[in-house]
């Protein structure tokens, strides 16, 4: 059986090889020394219905290809870098419809978050929250990530605004929700392929933004109540044209906007433009809120700017870096410092597989016995050998 003709009888396929490097990377900086550990992909398929999905798993179960999902690759983890060879990339893109029912949609794992904001707004309805990179980031690729976002202070991490979700494995179909949905929440894939997932929706209610010139321990303190509050130094906000003091954003349906929040708040959804002045590298971590200031207080020198996004059970600090291996360093530094204060890393992905739960890991081995789901993701892989490696010398 040719695996391109057998494949193109139930999906899309792409196999030139200019289009099959595209989809070695995703945001996640990799050096040039590194770049010979990620593989290209013999295929990559885009299928268009669930039924789909189901077939390409039983094709690469019985050739034992490995799987690897990719979103809009938006992730800086590595989360759908190829890491092993024989591998066929399931490019979710074509697989983009959405449906509203109540005060839910139900979405394809490739429907583009802005794209259901837009029309649930013409329903009167909208997202409770969304990623940052809305405008090009999947529904399944952020639930894969696990994470929090715009309107995570009200409403919490993605995982408490799903009322469930469909995974595909090589058993076929199946819907999850509850305790479950922990097994796939921030799994990357390596449990099983998103196909469609059911989001909680809010009133289309108008929210406004005001930016107050305070330091960050003060902003903690004044976000509470509030629909969405970010925090960004003076050294981003210079970074990004703005004025040089450290700024709160804070953001609900019931406070004034002032003409710098209004202007913060249209742009939540370019949050790399810092970038577009040169490459940089990004860390993301996770303090509690009782820990969040001592980290910052510590973390603060280590990064060239650092923004908090608020959530209703954490805070998510994001630090940026120019490129280098000092920089590199310094990046893994920042991490170090949130374990110190009782925090982790945003997500685990490829970098840091090598913190991925016990469970997870033993749940895969049930589920995907041939370790075919999205491989090296929950295990050591070489780029997370030498982050673990790297940091003993912090």
């Amino acid at each position: 059986m040719n695996l391109q003709t057998g494949f193109s009888k139930l999906t899309k396929v792409e196999a030139h090889p200019e289009v099959l490097e595209i989809y070695r990377y995703d945001f996640s900086f990799i050096p040039k020394i590194l770049s010979g550990f990620v593989k290209k992909p013999l295929l990559v398929v885009q299928p268009s219905k669930v039924e789909d999905l189901i077939r390409i798993l039983e094709i690469c179960e019985r050739f034992e290809l490995s799987i690897v999902p990719r979103g809009s690759a938006t992730s800086a983890y590595g989360g759908c870098v190829p890491l092993k060879e024989n591998c066929v990339v399931v490019d979710f893109k074509r697989m983009s419809n959405f449906e509203f029912r109540d005060d839910c949609v139900v979405a394809e794992s490739g429907a583009i978050w802005m794209e259901i904001e837009r029309e649930a707004n013409r329903l009167g309805k909208a997202l409770r929250i969304y990623p940052t990179s809305a405008l090009v980031s999947t529904v399944g690729g952020w639930i894969a990530q696990g994470g929090h976002g715009v309107g995570s202070l009200r409403y919490g991490g993605i995982e408490n605004n799903l009322e469930w979700i469909e995974v595909v494995d090589f058993k076929g179909l199946r819907v999850v929700k509850g305790s479950e949905l922990r097994r796939y929440i921030g799994a990357f894939g390596t449990t099983g392929l998103i196909a469609r997932a059911c989001i909680k929706l809010r009133e289309n209610r108008e929210i406004k933004a005001r930016a107050i010139d305070c330091k960050f321990s003060d902003a903690i303190l004044m976000v509470e109540g509030a629909y969405h509050a970010n925090f960004k130094d003076s050294k981003l906000m210079q970074m990004e044209g703005y004025q040089t003091q450290d700024t709160l954003m804070l953001c609900s349906e019931n406070i004034e906007s002032n003409e710098l929040g209004a202007e913060i708040w249209t742009k939540r959804l370019t949050p790399l433009r810092s970038a577009s002045k040169g490459k940089r590298i990004f860390s993301e971590v996770v303090l509690p809120y009782e820990r969040a200031v001592d980290f910052y207080e510590n973390a603060k020198r280590v990064a060239d700017g650092i923004e908090a996004i608020f959530s209703r059970d954490c805070v998510v600090f994001l630090a940026s870096f120019t490129t280098g291996c000092r920089e590199m360093l310094k990046s893994l530094k920042f991490v170090k410092i949130a374990e110190k204060f009782g925090g982790n890393v945003y997500a685990t992905g490829m970098l840091f597989s090598h913190k991925s739960s016990k469970e997870l890991r033993d749940f895969k081995r049930k589920v995907d016995p041939k370790g075919l789901l999205n491989p090296k993701k929950l295990e050591p892989n070489v780029f997370s050998r030498i982050i673990r490696t790297l940091r003993i010398f912090l």
